[in-house]
């Protein structure tokens, strides 16, 4: 007779082994994981979360339902014949925006609503011009020179001050014109044109010309700088204008991600700095930009102040101000708010909204985060190895149980690496089913059932174990990796957490050292994620495939769509579809979770937008206030 499993009950806590390999590429790691905002659980201490580190985490973070408009067509086994001439388009036009509501307005492109909101919204009123909003948030921007900032601050408020070249949309992630109003691909997919609006200008009323593009990227190259953007920009090999309104970048290869890098470049005035990039540090604390806002002051307690720019060649915000004020903590940033100190909240990772009361001084906003949890598996461990191990291991998850129990429903669950709703996303791919029989069916193929019947699986007298690691002080992934090892132990395997240092963690994965973690990475609008996925990236102290994954169709499909001809969106989305086809068969992780943000505001302002792919701020120029 079998018996039940006992109730989950190791945990193990470890500090980081003592080994003699090289962090220097860790250190290069975290500078990349460093360009995304995560969206964490409660209580996490920044020294053990993945704030600092993932900021590429760009990701976290996705969707709420629209249908991208790609098609699958048929496999792209070949590629695209190149065409004589170059691809001329603008960004595809964006199948949906994201509109952050309040509670209890849900639509098919909106965030879901938190149950302690109101059932109804009132219908929102034509907008009106007018009125000023203090932002709170935690922390300081530290700069506004939009090359360095780094802090989540410093990234909301310098769209602003600054425009790019393109933008995206919230929800989608495609790629839409700002100061870039076209742009041409050529068919070796090396050379990228931009053509910049006519009636852009700088606050100080100069126009905005190809020069300043050129400048911007050049100093962002600029290693002494030491922006964040020029790792991204290695693929440029030459960049000049060829009149005041065309920008040609040159690069040393074909590598149509660099589309989304240059356009996510904020640019900057030379006309300011003479031509000299060694004094770009001054925009630090004065700095005059091209964006909606203009910068007024920075005072002494750290509060920033922007007006309205009127002269906005995307039209000027409905508000007059807009201020920025720094908080320590969230209770401070929610008192502030319910004591009309302030009209928005940017609430930390940390925060759930679905414990805040239920006071009508603020309406509660949430939309997906840009970052996925997931299990990471160990390819190279002789049992993960087996693909029908990994596979059973995801039917043996409940994901609505995990998405209650970690996030109390404040998330959704996710499918592959990219949100349903990406522009690049398969739209039919399907979450695992929840199915523990089906699992233990799997494994009993895979060898490995209850031979003696003791409740735990085994294989030539060994029990079937399989640890569960994650770093301890982050609450989301502790309960996420308990949630994981309890549904693990309710099929028979025996599955411990194991809760370590971050610093841990991070050494661990470098080094393969581990069979499950639970972890998360960014999420970008750039679909190429070579990085992970590709077998040359399966190296030990650098690579960031670290679980080890190698395929040799999903080698060539990701070298494909990174230097498809002319880069067409729909058929890199084609391939991109396949690629996830095969994660989702083939399972090197198991894709659980997109965590959802909050953001907390006074519940007469309107015209909210998020999503993972832009923070609140960037929609800015369009809130308003009604009567």
């Amino acid at each position: 007779m079998q018996t039940k499993p006992e109730p989950l009950s190791t945990v193990i806590i470890r500090a980081s082994r003592n080994r003699t390999f090289s962090f220097v590429p860790l250190v290069i790691g975290l500078l990349f994981l460093a360009a995304c905002r995560p969206a964490e659980a409660p209580t996490a201490p920044p020294s053990m979360t993945l704030t600092h580190a993932l900021e590429a985490t760009d990701t976290t973070n996705v969707e709420d339902t629209p249908q991208p408009t790609t098609e699958t067509e048929g496999a792209a086994q070949g590629g695209t014949r190149p065409s004589s001439t170059p691809t001329r388009r603008p960004s595809p036009t964006p199948t949906a925006s994201l509109r952050a509501r309040p509670s209890g307005t849900r639509e098919s492109n909106q965030a879901t609503p938190s149950p302690q909101m109101p059932a109804s919204t009132p219908r929102p009123s034509p907008p009106t011009q007018g009125g000023e909003i203090v932002v709170g948030g935690l922390g300081g921007p530290g700069t506004l020179n939009p090359l360095l900032a780094e802090s989540e601050a410093g990234r909301s408020l310098v769209p602003l001050l600054f425009d790019s070249l393109t933008t995206h949309d919230p929800l989608s992630g495609q790629l839409i014109p700002r100061l870039a109003e076209e742009w041409l691909i050529a068919p070796d997919s090396r050379t990228i044109t931009f053509t910049l609006r006519a009636d852009a200008q700088w606050h100080d009323e100069q126009p905005v010309v190809a020069d300043d593009v050129v400048f911007s990227i050049e100093a962002a190259r600029d290693q002494t700088l030491g922006s964040l953007y020029g790792p991204q920009l290695e693929h440029v090999a030459e960049v000049e204008a060829a009149d005041d309104r065309t920008v040609v970048v040159s690069l040393d290869t074909s590598h149509c991600p660099s589309l989304a890098t240059l356009g996510e470049l904020p640019v900057l005035p030379q006309h300011v700095f003479g031509g000299s990039e060694s004094d770009i540090a001054s925009l630090a604390g004065a700095p005059l930009g091209s964006g909606p806002f203009v910068f007024v002051d920075w005072t002494p307690e750290g509060e920033i102040h922007l007006a309205r720019n009127d002269d906005y060649w995307g039209g000027a915000p409905y508000l007059d101000a807009l201020s920025y004020r720094p908080f320590e903590t969230s209770d401070e940033l929610r008192r502030a708010l319910k004591s009309e100190q302030i009209d928005v909240a940017l609430m930390p990772p940390s925060y759930r909204a679905d414990t805040t009361d239920t006071s009508p001084a603020f309406s509660t906003y949430r939309y997906p985060a840009p970052e996925f949890l997931y299990l990471a598996f160990n390819n190279d461990h002789p049992v993960l190895g087996d693909a029908r191990v990994r596979q059973a291991l995801g039917m043996a998850v409940d994901r609505e149980h995990l998405l209650d129990q970690a996030l109390s429903g404040a998330g959704e669950p996710i499918a592959g690496s990219l949100p349903a709703a990406h522009w690049a996303a398969d739209p039919d791919l399907g979450l695992p089913p929840y199915d523990p029989d089906g699992a233990r069916q799997l494994l009993a193929e895979a060898g490995w059932s209850d031979s003696d019947g003791d409740g735990w699986l085994d294989h030539d007298g060994e029990r079937l174990r399989l640890p569960v690691r994650t770093n301890g002080g982050n609450r989301l992934r502790e309960d996420v990796a308990t949630l994981m090892a309890g549904y693990y132990r309710a099929i028979g395997i025996d599955a411990a957490v194991e809760l370590v240092l971050w610093g841990a963690v991070v050494d661990d994965l470098f080094t393969h050292d581990f069979d499950t973690m639970v972890f998360s990475w960014p999420l970008r609008a750039e679909p190429d994620q070579s990085r992970w996925w590709l077998s040359t990236e399966n190296e030990i102290g650098s690579g960031y495939n670290f679980v080890s994954f190698a395929d040799e169709t999903v080698d060539r499909m990701l070298e494909e769509a990174l230097a498809l001809p002319g880069c067409d969106p729909r058929g890199r989305a084609e391939i991109y579809q396949q690629i996830q086809g095969v994660l989702a068969r083939e399972r090197p992780y198991d894709f659980l979770v997109i965590p959802y943000a909050t953001l907390l505001a006074r519940p007469d302002l309107r015209g909210i937008e998020a999503g993972p792919f832009a923070d609140p701020l960037e929609s800015a120029t369009g809130w308003y206030l009604v009567p």
